[in-house]
């Protein structure tokens, strides 16, 4: 399969499940921001990576929600996506690269600001 074909359903798939999530009754999941999707080779996976921006401590609860909610979801997903002959099986996953660019921010924050204590 190309590459771009994957991109294209990539694509279409954080469409569309970035535009469902904000129609949830679930306070908690409305906060889910999605960052990214990755499809397997074959396409029979979707990981689906999201975030909960400024609201890290609702992590836990997110996941279990999300979780619980997996079976409508990609049913709800499969319906709005019917110009695909095959829907990936999907799969939800914490994206910790944000929190992970914050430390490193923060680390430059501070030798910046030791540099200029010093004079340097």
């Amino acid at each position: 399969m190309s590459d771009l074909r994957r991109s294209r359903i990539e694509s279409a798939i954080f469409r569309e499940v970035a535009t469902y999530m904000h129609t949830l009754d679930d306070p908690i999941l409305k906060e889910v921001t999605i960052t990214h999707v990755e499809i397997s080779p074959d396409l029979h996976f979707a990981r689906i990576y999201y975030t909960l921006i400024g609201n890290e401590e609702l992590r836990d609860d997110a996941t279990k929600r999300l979780s619980k909610a997996l079976g409508r979801i990609q049913r709800d997903i499969a319906r709005r996506l019917k110009d695909m002959r095959k829907i990936p099986i999907i799969s939800f996953q914490f994206d910790i690269s944000l929190q992970e660019g914050n430390k490193v921010i923060d680390i430059l924050n501070s030798i910046e600001k030791e540099l200029k204590e010093k004079g340097e």
